[in-house]
């Protein structure tokens, strides 16, 4: 698999044996998080006997620790060097699956999933590694890459919280989060490979900016409808992460291992997406039309899934073809939207602040998942996966209306076009 993506990078990396590392990186740190999701309700739910708002806020306290960490690490990445970053956030990841895998109790879980959360603040730096290692033509691929490596976490880590969960004497979560821990200690050794290319530690010009004035700066830079488009997109998509389950157990009597089959449906989509669909589709209509594409598909899934639960779709007879197709929308949508906006958010930010910027802008988008889990129980409590499933439609709606107005990153074509404008 090394090999492989060695091979699929080309020379405008200054040091490509690196990027496969980062990547494999990503694809085993998600391996952990996916693989809580085929379990967490039967954990929550069945077991525990607590509503399904305990367990959405179970994983909005993973989404909110991620929030408060991503522009902090970030930032911090800019300063010291993003590897150094990357490995202790890694080593604080295994100890906290391990942690997770021992727990009994909801205080516990909380308390590990939290800590989880801070050190997966990560995600931030990494992209801004891929961004230091590729050119901007190639950006978007290597973005692509990202979002497959995290498709990949996805195909593996439901799969095996599927196929894993209730074994041995412990409870259904012990022995896939055992092999989370396990996993995430091969991605911190797999960080002692990566080499630093030159001049990527860079001290940001504004020197140490409190929070708060970061924030500040980016609401009023042209970044700033990218932050609210990555809350917005994930507000929405957080309905999805959050009672997708519900629905699965709910409407298909799916249970864990079922569960994890679809989920690894999900994740193959999201690889074909973003290894291979996403740079022709964005080199045809770019980053934002990419995104307006990635999301109306989004939104069409969303109101078939509302539809399929309230019993209004067409085919009713086939209850797992109706999840399939519209599984498929909300994998598509979300697989293409998510690396085209990081793409043109990593070209407008400037290259000494990339860490800062793309750590905010993900903190935005962890602030819109804490929202949207907080919210979904509730919704679902309610009366069922309908009403979090058709709020999500609501606000990916309300993103698809913003789209339009994000801030365009020049391309050497837009350069070449002006170059000749000029002379004329």
């Amino acid at each position: 698999l090394h090999q492989w993506l060695v091979a699929a990078f080309g020379n405008d990396v200054e040091d490509r044996s690196d990027m496969p590392v980062l990547l494999l990186i990503v694809g085993i740190n998600f391996i952990g998080v996916g693989a809580l999701i085929p379990v967490l309700p039967y954990v929550v739910i069945d077991t525990m006997g607590m509503p399904a708002s305990v367990m959405t806020l179970l994983l909005a306290s993973y989404a909110f620790a991620m929030f408060l960490a991503n522009p902090v690490l970030g930032r911090l990445s800019d300063h010291y060097g993003r590897r150094r970053i990357l490995f202790i956030s890694l080593g604080i990841s295994a100890v906290s699956h391990l942690w997770f895998a021992m727990s009994g109790d909801i205080l516990t879980m909380f308390a590990a999933r939290i800590i989880s959360g801070l050190a997966s603040g990560n995600v931030g730096v990494i992209q801004a590694m891929i961004a230091d290692r590729s050119t901007e033509e190639n950006r978007a691929q290597y973005m692509g890459f990202f979002g497959a490596s995290i498709g990949v976490g996805f195909v593996a880590g439901p799969a095996l919280g599927g196929l894993l969960g209730g074994l041995g004497g412990g409870p259904s979560h012990q022995i896939p989060f055992l092999l989370a821990a396990g996993v995430s200690l091969l991605a911190l050794l797999l960080t002692l490979r990566l080499k630093a290319p030159p001049g990527s530690r860079i001290i940001p010009e504004r020197g140490n900016q409190p929070l708060m004035q970061r924030i500040t700066t980016l609401l009023r830079s042209p970044l700033a409808l990218y932050a609210i488009a990555s809350l917005l997109l994930n507000l929405s998509f957080a309905q999805v992460e959050a009672s997708f389950v519900l629905v699965l157990r709910d409407y298909l009597d799916f249970g864990i291992r079922q569960t994890g089959w679809l989920f690894t449906y999900i994740g193959v989509c999201v690889v074909l997406v973003q290894a291979v669909l996403i740079r022709p589709v964005v080199a045809a209509i770019g980053e934002v039309g990419t995104s307006k594409l990635g999301v109306a598909l989004l939104l069409v899934g969303q109101c078939l899934t509302t539809l399929a639960v309230l019993g209004m779709l067409p085919g009713g007879a086939y209850p797992l073809t109706q999840t399939i197709i519209a599984t498929t929308g909300i994998c598509f949508g979300y697989a293409l939207s998510t690396p085209a906006i990081s793409s043109a958010d990593s070209k407008i930010a400037g290259k000494a602040a990339v860490g800062g910027s793309l750590g905010t802008i993900q903190g935005f988008g962890s602030l819109g998942q804490v929202g949207g889990l907080v919210l979904a129980g509730p919704l679902y409590d309610l009366g069922g996966s309908q009403y979090p499933f058709g709020f999500g439609a609501v606000v990916t709606l309300s993103l698809f209306v913003i789209l339009p107005f994000l801030a365009r990153p020049a391309t050497s074509s837009d350069q070449a076009g002006a170059d000749k404008s000029g002379a004329g």
